[in-house]
């Protein structure tokens, strides 16, 4: 091998240490307790959403509509009646008095299940009337890009979608074709025409959690995910849905139990077309988790039903929270999350029992270490090395793991891709036949392996004779 050939095995060996090491420390935001908004009446504020910095609104099923127009500085309570509000909200542009808002009911029977305002909430209406066609029982989740909205429900009743395209003037709302779901809870859509609703697929007393998208609106939508039944449970669905990038997406899974099964969420990294489970060791109940949020594409909370849990390697590794204690003034956040919301790439807010904020993270200013999750796997030397027909690399995983393979020549070029696969834990294999992805026998000489195996990346050299 030259120098040439030598300098550039070495930069690229180099490079491939870089996330290894940058994930021997890792770093999460440190969530503050904000003392300016009230705790919960009824227990927990179920929905919130921010149209900037300074302006958001909070609601809860006590009939409570909270706003700031400072940052959460101060809060003014907009709306106090016996309205059950769930969802809420804003229009990215304001109208020509104010913000456009709108809030979603539940448990009110089909009446009075959509609200707006559109002087910043001086003054809500009812607006239930302006919804043609089908009209859901509740609204559980609502979702707005320019003029159009969205909003499903309700985690009873026949599972309706709602849109409008006109900015809240006319709405239209299609009942779900039982085929594809018997609940929805959540909505979440990237643009006017990509989005996603999660639900149940047979109700709360029996069924799994199930991920529906659409490409055109809302117009049509179709299946993209069912999970397997969890174990110990009489029934599960998705709960809440958030998406930290253009790829990466997570739902939570809520459960109908008499046990404590360990808690899960559902997982996409190529932006909802397919999605896979993740457990939350540590995190068990009869009920499964309720909000979930994550400020960028590995670092990320979920919560509802007793306790909080962090991740910051996706999903493949939690630990669980101690609730914020107010007297104490230590802890963060509560047991009781609903609705996390990433404001901007340095500002996010919590709510559950308490409303939290979470700021500066880009910046590691406010953030605190922990520990190095251990070692996952361990790889056997390649064999027979060099070789003529086939190569073999055989592992071990300790714990579910996300496994990546590919073949580069000495200059960097990848030859060979192999097939990502989700893996539990077992020993396995891969073999290498000498072949790139055309199917064509590579130049005799060295190759290298490069292994990502959850959030670690290893190398494997091999020497290949024709």
């Amino acid at each position: 091998m030259n120098r040439l050939s030598s300098s550039l095995l070495w930069a690229i060996l180099l490079l491939l240490m870089v996330p290894a090491l940058a994930n021997a420390r890792q770093l999460i935001p440190q969530w503050k307790y904000v003392s300016s908004f009230p705790d919960a009446p009824g227990g927990r504020y179920d929905d919130m959403a921010f149209l900037d910095p300074d302006r958001g609104w909070v609601v809860n099923l006590q009939g409570e509509i909270w706003h700031t127009a400072d940052g959460a500085e101060s809060w003014v309570l907009q709306d106090d009646n016996d309205v059950p509000y769930r969802s809420i909200a804003i229009r990215d542009t304001p109208g020509p008095f104010g913000e456009v808002v709108w809030a979603g009911t539940v448990n009110t029977n089909g009446q009075s299940i959509l609200w707006e305002t559109r002087d910043s909430g001086a003054h809500w209406t009812d607006i239930t009337h302006r919804i043609s066609g089908d009209v859901p029982y509740g609204i559980c989740g609502l979702v707005s890009i320019g003029d159009n909205v969205w909003g499903v429900g309700a985690y009873y009743g026949e599972p309706t979608v709602i849109r409008s395209v006109d900015g809240g003037r006319t709405w239209e709302g299609r009942a779900m074709q039982s085929r594809l779901a018997s609940n929805l809870i959540d909505v979440y859509f990237k643009n006017e025409l990509e989005g996603y609703a999660t639900g149940g697929t047979d109700g709360l007393q029996s069924g799994t959690a199930v991920i529906l998208r659409t490409l055109d609106g809302g117009d049509t939508w179709e299946r993209v995910f069912v999970s397997s039944p969890t174990p110990d449970t009489q029934a599960e669905w998705g709960w809440k849905i958030s998406f930290p990038s253009k790829d990466v997406g997570y739902v939570s899974v809520e459960y109908n139990s008499g046990g404590e099964p360990t808690a899960k969420v559902l997982k996409t990294e190529d932006g909802g077309a397919t999605w896979r489970e993740q457990w939350i060791e540590g995190s068990v109940s009869n009920a499964g988790l309720q909000g979930i949020g994550f400020i960028n594409e590995t670092t990320g909370w979920a919560s509802g039903r007793g306790v909080t849990s962090v991740t910051t390697d996706g999903g493949e590794s939690w630990t669980q929270l101690r609730d914020y204690s107010p007297g104490a003034d230590s802890g963060q956040l509560d047991g009781r999350m609903n609705r996390f919301f990433v404001v901007n790439d340095t500002l996010a807010y919590g709510v559950g029992q308490r409303l939290y904020v979470v700021s500066g993270y880009g910046q590691l200013g406010t953030d605190i270490e922990i520990g190095v999750t251990p070692e996952i796997f361990s790889l056997e030397p390649l064999f027979p090395n060099p070789f003529t027909e086939s190569a073999t690399l055989r592992y071990n995983l300790e714990a579910p793991s996300r496994i990546r393979i590919r073949v580069a020549d000495m200059l960097g070029r990848i030859q060979r891709h192999f097939p990502q696969r989700y893996l539990q834990p077992g020993v396995y294999e891969e073999k290498w036949d000498g072949r790139n992805d055309a199917g064509i026998r590579v130049p005799t000489g060295g190759y290298i392996l490069l292994i990502d195996i959850g959030e670690s990346m290893e190398t494997k050299k091999v020497v290949f004779l024709q």
